[in-house]
């Protein structure tokens, strides 16, 4: 057996966040392309392989409700109409301007790589991820807050050659 981490360094603490399997989190969004830009709430409920995430109207609304199982993602619109599949990556974004690298934005906001893909991490002098490079996208962490002892990430912007995005977490929750 592999020798245990030290949750101490960076290595441990990036394996405890990749190991995070249910929390939820409440926050806004803006999203930037070369055409199109969106801004309004978010609520993302990760529990396990299991995404439930809302974009809402800045006045409340429900723009896009996305379920991401696994690798199968289903996308309900705010009139109730469901696409699956592929079609729902496509709509998606059609919706938002831009594909967005649902998959990977689970680790990415509780400030981890993807363990599955090659990544490029930059730490801040408090030894926490200040930056990451990966899949085409650039991220950079500038706000953290303290949840049941865990360091999560309270401003994330992330950016890719034609999208960018902002994220602001108001309130994190996790689960045992």
């Amino acid at each position: 057996m592999p020798p245990p981490v030290d949750s101490g360094s960076w290595a441990g603490r990036r394996a405890e966040l990749q190991a995070l399997r249910a929390w939820t989190l409440d926050g806004r969004v803006a999203v930037a392309t070369a055409t199109n830009g969106f801004s309004g709430g978010l609520a993302w409920r990760q529990d396990g392989a299991l995404a439930e995430i809302d974009l809402r109207r800045p006045l409340g609304g429900v723009v896009l409700s996305i379920r991401l199982d696994g690798s199968r993602m289903t996308v309900t619109d705010g009139s109730g109409a469901s696409i699956a599949g592929d079609a729902a990556d496509e709509y998606v974004a059609s919706e938002i301007g831009a594909p967005l690298p649902v998959a990977e934005l689970r680790y990415w906001l509780v400030g981890a790589p993807s363990p599955q893909l090659p990544s490029r991490e930059t730490l801040g002098a408090d030894g926490r991820l200040a930056g990451l490079e990966q899949a085409g996208w650039q991220l950079r962490y500038s706000r953290y807050e303290t949840v049941d002892g865990f360091t999560l990430p309270a401003r994330i912007e992330i950016e890719s050659a034609s999208t960018r995005l902002r994220l602001v977490v108001s309130n994190w929750r996790l689960w045992p």
